[in-house]
């Protein structure tokens, strides 16, 4: 069946509302969106919850979503779709993008996997199967390092790409955590990957968060388990 603009955009945001634990999501209580339990799992905290799914009027859900996406638009779709006629979504390895031009970026915002510490594939299974996408595949190709020496030496590939898509004076954000109970701060080995790639390093943002209803699940509450808080590394190209 072929899509049009309008499937596309119900698809997309249907894709948001999958999971969550207000009225407006499809689901009962369950994960954050950001996440989305096993079946196993759902079924197991139903129990625990004496919940079960009750009917979800997904039409009224998809409508209140994209007024609220839309409401800088002023009802006419046409700077959107503007927008959309010269943007570009691409995937594919970070360390390869021959679609991107030389010196052609401003301003990049990125955050790669954190070693091995988050299951992507698994978090996302429910929206692969949504949108027809085979997760097994994803996650073959989703680096998970296990050393940080085996990551260093896939971001420092990044770096160097990352290098050569950028303007001059244009800028790369790198997020980034810290992880095995807070021994290793990766934006330590970042600074030197970006140096290395030619970049000049800005400064660094560290942002000690809260803990959300996420990490109190996973039983992070003392800021010693998990990732607990955001490391932003800002480059520039200067030359």
């Amino acid at each position: 069946m072929m899509e049009d603009d309008i499937d596309r955009w119900i698809r997309m945001v249907a894709t948001n509302r999958l999971t969550g634990h207000s009225t407006g999501f499809f689901s009962v209580y369950t994960l954050p969106p950001n996440q989305a339990m096993s079946p196993e799992s759902q079924i197991k905290v139903n129990r625990q919850r004496n919940q079960r799914p009750e009917y979800r009027n997904t039409k009224a859900i998809i409508l209140k979503k994209t007024k609220q996406l839309m409401k800088d638009f002023d009802s006419d779709p046409q700077p959107l779709a503007d927008i959309g006629m010269w943007g570009q979504f691409i995937t594919g390895d970070a360390r390869n993008t021959p679609v991107l031009n030389n010196n052609s970026i401003q301003l990049t915002v990125t955050s790669p996997p954190f070693l091995d510490i988050v299951q992507y594939s698994k978090d996302n299974w429910m929206r692969c199967w949504f949108n027809g996408i085979d997760a097994d595949a994803v996650a073959k190709s989703i680096t998970m390092s296990h050393t940080v020496e085996e990551w260093c030496e896939v971001m420092g590939n990044v770096f160097r790409e990352l290098y050569r898509v950028t303007k001059q004076n244009g800028y790369v954000a790198f997020e980034v955590g810290e992880v095995r109970k807070g021994k290793v701060k990766l934006e330590e080995y970042v600074v030197a990957l970006g140096r290395s790639a030619g970049f000049r390093c800005e400064g660094i943002m560290i942002n000690q968060q809260q803990f959300t209803k996420t990490a109190n699940i996973w039983g992070v509450s003392n800021n010693s388990k998990g990732t607990n808080s955001n490391r932003i590394v800002l480059f520039r190209k200067t030359h």
